[in-house]
């Protein structure tokens, strides 16, 4: 045999090789190709390909993990709208499961459709366009709350027992990352505490493309006064990556921010904050986290208390330390939200809750003596507290005083129902009492 032949025989060999190893990779994607075009011939009823192409991948992303999923083509442009903080739609925050029982009214823009219909936090959604939701998650519901402006959509409400239903019209929602104390009566926020304005109080409803930049211009609006600052993410379920690093980059100077471990807990990257920071190393923080506060807000909790720039106060967070990507599909018009990740912060502690894990080992714990829970009764009167001071027409602009008060509540007598707020402030208190 020539050369040439056994080269021949060689390379054919090889090909041989390679596609029986293709074979038996695409089996499976064979099979399922062939099993969605027997039913679409045989089966008693006609049967859409698109609705069978959506429940395999559906159905792929459940075996997964709850935070993996398919986005389809009709409901991308409002996942990818969360993050850019612009939409059509009604103004309205939400929470459901797995963090709550049931589909849930944390808060709503101020002037937003929302808020004129009279929506308030703690109220249940249970159906939409008599459909029930009230068990729904966030992700099953959010394209049916947004669309076209000018177009509407009926609500159910459930509110202290009682149902009733309100009709409400779409519009172009800018939605505010970044809230403060209180409103003023022209919309804005005042960031500067009528309980003491020395401290500067920051709730952060998620982490959008737009975040970094609203708490950065949020905190120089008020840097000539504050000399103590309350980060709020209680409720916030998470967000961008990068929009965490970057708050967290604005209190830190150098070092480490997070690492992310892919399969086999291979780093994939280590994000260390820049040289310089927007809040000096000398202004004491307060971050408050609740049982709801996860992914995002948990990379910001846990690093600011590893490196020592923070009190951490409430309960244990949430425990979702794992990252997604998005994969673009058919072309850009679907896509792949898909865990490739965990996170760790700078201790290199555990975040991520996993099923038959020791209850010790995931989360965000507050710092000792700040642990403090809410009871039913102290968690619907911070929801009041939050919703009046929300409303400048309820709230109006509440005269600042330009000295502390820490005496007396004279100056913000709601702060009482705010407890967790409350042992906050009381430990910034404590911090800067002995600072010129």
């Amino acid at each position: 045999m020539t050369f040439k032949n056994i080269r021949i025989l060689c390379i054919s060999i090889i090909a041989c090789f390679i596609c029986y190893a293709n074979a038996i990779r695409f089996r499976s994607t064979r099979d399922l190709a062939l099993a969605m075009d027997i039913i679409g011939q045989v089966y008693v009823e006609p049967a859409d390909p698109k609705d069978l192409y959506r429940s395999a991948m559906n159905g792929m992303m459940k075996s997964l993990d709850p935070h993996s999923s398919y986005i389809a083509a009709d409901s991308l442009p409002s996942f990818q709208s969360y993050f850019e903080q612009q939409f059509g739609g009604l103004g309205v925050s939400l929470d459901g499961p797995p963090r709550r029982p049931h589909l849930t009214v944390v808060t709503t823009l101020f002037n937003s459709p929302a808020f004129r219909a009279g929506l308030l936090p703690g109220d249940v959604i249970a159906k939409i366009d008599d459909e029930e939701v009230r068990h729904n998650m966030v992700d099953q519901v959010s394209s049916k709350l947004r669309g076209k402006e000018g177009t509407s959509v009926t609500l159910e409400i459930e509110r202290a027992g009682s149902l009733f239903s309100k009709t409400i019209v779409r519009e172009k929602i800018d939605v505010e990352s970044v809230i403060g104390d209180r409103r003023r009566g022209d919309g804005t926020w005042d960031y500067t505490m009528q309980y003491d304005p020395r401290i500067a109080y920051f709730r952060i409803e998620l982490f959008g493309e737009k975040t970094a930049k609203e708490l950065q211009k949020a905190i120089e609006s008020c840097k000539d006064t504050a000399r103590a600052l309350v980060i709020d993410l209680r409720d916030n379920s998470g967000g961008l990556l990068l929009s965490a690093t970057d708050i967290c980059d604005l209190f830190l100077d150098d070092g480490q921010i997070v690492t992310t471990r892919g399969r086999d807990q291979k780093i994939d990257e280590e994000i260390d904050a820049n040289v310089g920071t927007v809040v000096p190393n000398s202004v004491p923080i307060a971050v408050i986290v609740n049982e709801n506060s996860a992914s995002a807000s948990e990379i910001v909790a846990a690093c600011l208390k590893d490196r020592n720039r923070c009190l951490v106060v409430g309960v244990r967070s949430f425990g979702k330390g794992s990252v997604q990507n998005v994969i673009p599909l058919e072309g850009g018009r679907a896509a792949l939200r898909l865990t490739t990740a965990y996170y760790y912060p700078p201790s290199g502690h555990r975040i991520h809750r996993r099923e038959n894990q020791p209850t010790d080992a995931w989360g965000v714990d507050p710092t000792e003596g700040c642990e403090i829970d809410l009871t039913e009764e102290e968690l619907a009167k911070t929801i009041a507290r939050f919703r009046q001071r929300s409303d400048p027409s309820a709230n109006g602009m509440i005269p600042r005083s330009t000295e502390a008060k820490t005496d007396s509540d004279s100056l913000d007598p709601s702060l009482k129902d705010d407890t967790q707020l409350q042992l906050a402030v009381c430990k910034l208190q404590e911090a800067i009492s002995g600072q010129p």
